[in-house]
């Protein structure tokens, strides 16, 4: 059970929950390592295959559609479940769904390669070749996807990895601009053979469009050890497999899968992000549980922030990017103790030099996360102050990043115009002074302006 006493237990559990996700094999495999990490709060994740409906109160399910059947993922507890266990859940959910989509993808590229690779060994029984491969086209781009015989040298891992380029392979440029067999019968007379020391054993080469509806999607390589290993009788015979083969990349979606494949980077930084996103609004909800005087405060600080930032002329990119700073800037108070947070009174000297470590905890926390490492210097920044009366680091000016100087002015004016334990909630007004009186002084005179002009505009109402 999750509950505030093991908060900062929690979040480490979140960061194990994406790393076993990552090094799971399969469903069974995933599931295990997830409850692995899940049994010292005692919960426990498993799945039905099948629709079920599994909600009460110490259970919730939610519904996954795979390509195969769906399933459903249902989360139990020893005791009563709690809001934060439904939005762990959540992240778990999320978590086993992109893992699914992942394996499902791994598996139809293997079925893929088993698909060339049989091809292979049919273009063999009419063609005598040393090794060959498949590649298929992407911009001006070939990539293997499939060979055989390169093992032999001891160079398969270079193959699966080599590119090739029009720009660097007249080979390939001839070959993508006429959409017509190459047959280079002695490399070694061949004025245009580009000499790699990892294929210095072919002696003749053979290249062959793959065409599938009057475009060029693919190639097929043929390498032999020996000189004047191919001929022109060679292309006629596997001229009639051409069509066949792209019709059988087609028809198993080869091209597509590839542009997956070339575009993983922007896919796994998407599906980051949409997990990213949950485990910040957790984040937020975790310190609003230590800290429930300050409920919403990070949401509507981040609301604040986000509209300054589009006044500013921030990018979609970067307001983005504020956006997760202004949630997370007060996670450091994870660490914390709720009695100093909700003190009704004045806190000591001790006490307000205790809350003020919060920035430099929040930075430690956030700094170990790889994809929030550029969110933690803002968090570490934004109790700083233009003429360096701030904390922790006593930044003046340009010193301070825009993003923290941003949040600086949101926070100020968010948490003046809220109900705290030691004071009710001050008039727009008195906030509107605070930051107008301290202009230039302690906060960025163009935040204040931007600020000002968008309560003005009812953009932001407090």
């Amino acid at each position: 059970m999750v509950n505030k006493e093991n908060i900062l237990k929690y979040f480490d559990l979140l960061l194990k929950i994406k790393e076993a996700t990552k090094r799971s094999e399969n469903l069974e495999d995933c599931i295990n390592r997830i409850n692995n990490e899940l049994r010292p709060f005692k919960l426990n994740i498993y799945y039905h295959p099948s629709p079920k409906y599994a909600n009460s109160e110490n259970e919730f399910s939610k519904l996954i559609q795979t390509s195969e059947k769906p399933l459903t993922i249902i989360i139990k507890g020893e005791e009563k479940l709690t809001n934060l266990d439904i939005s762990l859940f959540e992240i778990i959910y999320l978590e086993i769904k992109e893992f699914l989509k992942d394996l499902e993808t791994k598996n139809k590229k293997e079925n893929i390669r088993k698909i060339l690779e049989k091809i292979l060994e049919e273009i063999e029984k009419v063609v005598n070749y040393t090794s060959a491969n498949i590649g298929i086209l992407y911009e001006d781009k070939i990539k293997f996807l499939a060979f055989r015989g390169y093992e032999k040298y001891n160079v398969e891992e270079f193959i699966k990895t080599l590119e090739l380029t029009e720009k660097d392979f007249y080979t390939i440029k001839t070959v993508i601009s006429t959409k017509s067999p190459l047959l280079i019968e002695n490399t070694d007379e061949y004025p245009n053979w580009v000499y790699i020391p990892e294929t210095s054993w072919i002696k003749s080469h053979l290249i062959i469009p793959i065409i599938y509806n009057n475009k060029l999607i693919g190639i097929i390589g043929l390498d032999s050890n020996k000189p004047y290993a191919f001929t022109q009788e060679d292309i006629e015979k596997l001229s009639f497999m051409i069509p066949i083969i792209g019709l059988a990349i087609e028809n198993a979606k080869l091209y597509e899968q590839l542009e997956k494949e070339l575009e993983e980077k922007t896919i796994e930084e998407k599906r980051a992000r949409s997990s990213l996103y949950q485990v910040i609004k957790v984040s937020a909800e975790l310190v609003e549980l230590k800290d429930p005087y300050t409920s919403g405060h990070q949401k509507r600080v981040a609301k604040i922030s986000s509209v300054i930032g589009k006044i500013l002329g921030f990018s979609q990119e970067r307001i983005r990017f504020l956006n997760i700073c202004a949630l997370l800037h007060d996670i450091g108070k994870l660490a914390i103790p709720s009695e100093i947070l909700n003190k009704p009174g004045p806190l000591s000297p001790l006490e307000k030099r205790l809350v003020n470590t919060h920035t430099e905890i929040g930075y430690n926390i956030l700094k170990r996360i790889n994809i929030l490492g550029e969110v933690a210097p803002v968090v570490y920044q934004h109790h700083e102050r233009l003429n360096g009366s701030g904390y922790p680091l006593g930044l003046k000016n340009g010193e301070i990043l825009i993003e923290a100087r941003i949040i600086a002015v949101a926070d100020v004016v968010e948490a003046m115009t809220s109900h705290r334990p030691y004071r009710p909630a001050l008039p727009l007004e008195v906030a509107i002074d605070e930051i107008k009186n301290n202009r230039g002084i302690l906060y960025d005179p163009d935040v204040v302006s931007a600020l000002l002009y968008a309560i003005d505009k009812g953009r932001i109402r407090l």
